[in-house]
């Protein structure tokens, strides 16, 4: 027997087929298989840019949880805490501050599944170390993942109309006004012709947004996530390809642009006016935030949660294979519109047909 991937369904030459997924397929450890995968496929949603801090228990779809966050003002607009100046000696301090600690509800009413199957015959004739299985797994990672990035893109698009997409189920078109007030929309600065992003207008963008955060007293903690297309046109900036005028390194050896003004820089297909070759080998998914070509926000301004995820295997009695289904449920909510600014998009669509 080979020992190669022992530990991977059917990951040998063959001589395992006829024991199946029994002993071997693990729903615990191939859950967190997928949900790493799926994190390290995610860009807009990654850990480290929205916030995934919740309260309260979830038992099916459309339950409701709440968001923790502290608030800097009372009801009546006061600070919560507040500087009452010099004390002089035998002074008395003013009164004591206290945190108040505030909770946003949050519906959790979108979700994803797959149900993916392998017949033993199949892989017995697979060329060795092919694993199928694994293999359908990190595609259903990778599809799952752009499913939360649009969920996110979708958010984000009605955020700027005011609306809670949150308050709906997936592909439903929201009504209830967002909490905190519409998401700023900025315009972008065209050539007079049109269509060809102005020279430094990006750049241009960039100053806009952060000094918005800035007089909307946003956290230091900062990201901007661009369309290709926006990205294309900062590699092509003179101030970067020269970067080392500033300090910086030049983007033509690497393609890196790292950051701006001090801010990450995150490129997601998820934005911007585009369209992909149509291909077997390319999924061609036109993006849901094609009137958006970026988005500079707060790490915390943006929730993102996935409460639920569950694996389970099973053997059809219908036919010789082993099946896998999975579901899980997330959703996204704009917590801080004010601490979020967007940029409309900068070009029209562009569309590619490979023949």
């Amino acid at each position: 027997m080979s020992t190669q991937n022992k530990d991977l369904f059917y990951g040998d030459t063959g001589a395992r087929i006829t024991d199946g997924v029994k002993g071997v397929f693990t729903p615990e450890i191939w859950t967190t298989q997928l949900l790493d995968d799926l994190e390290d496929n995610l860009i807009l949603g990654n850990n480290k840019f929205t916030n995934r801090s919740y309260e309260g228990e979830f038992h099916k779809g459309g339950d409701t949880i709440r968001i923790p966050h502290f608030r800097w003002t009372d009801d009546d607009g006061n600070d919560i805490v507040n500087d009452y100046g010099m004390v002089k000696a035998y002074g008395k301090v003013g009164n004591r501050d206290h945190a108040q600690l505030e909770y946003m509800r949050m519906t959790v009413q979108k979700g994803s599944s797959f149900h993916l199957e392998i017949d033993s015959v199949d892989q017995l004739f697979t060329q060795p170390g092919v694993d199928k299985l694994s293999d359908l797994i990190r595609k259903r990672a990778r599809i799952q993942a752009e499913t939360i990035e649009r969920t996110l893109a979708t958010t984000l698009m009605y955020a700027t109309q005011g609306l809670d997409y949150n308050s709906v189920e997936a592909d439903a078109v929201p009504a209830a006004k967002l909490e905190g007030g519409a998401v700023e929309l900025l315009d972008p600065v065209l050539k007079d012709q049109g269509d060809q992003v102005a020279d430094g207008a990006v750049y241009g963008a960039v100053v806009d947004m952060v000094t918005q955060l800035d007089i909307n007293n946003a956290p230091a903690d900062r990201v901007i996530a661009v369309s290709p297309h926006v990205y294309r046109a900062l590699l092509k900036d003179p101030q970067f390809i020269d970067a080392q005028r500033y300090g910086g390194t030049p983007v033509i050896p690497n393609g890196h642009i790292g950051s701006v003004l001090g801010v990450p820089i995150l490129v997601s297909n998820t934005l911007g006016n585009h369209d992909r070759n149509k291909s077997p080998l390319i999924r061609n998914l036109t993006s849901d935030l094609n009137k958006l070509d970026m988005a500079a926000f707060a790490t915390d301004a943006i929730s993102l949660v996935m409460p639920f995820a569950e694996m389970k295997a099973y053997e059809p009695e219908e036919s010789f294979t082993h099946a896998i289904k999975s579901r899980m449920f997330y959703d996204a909510k704009v917590i801080r519109p004010e601490q979020v600014i967007a940029v409309k998009s900068f070009e029209k669509p562009t569309t590619k047909v490979t023949k």
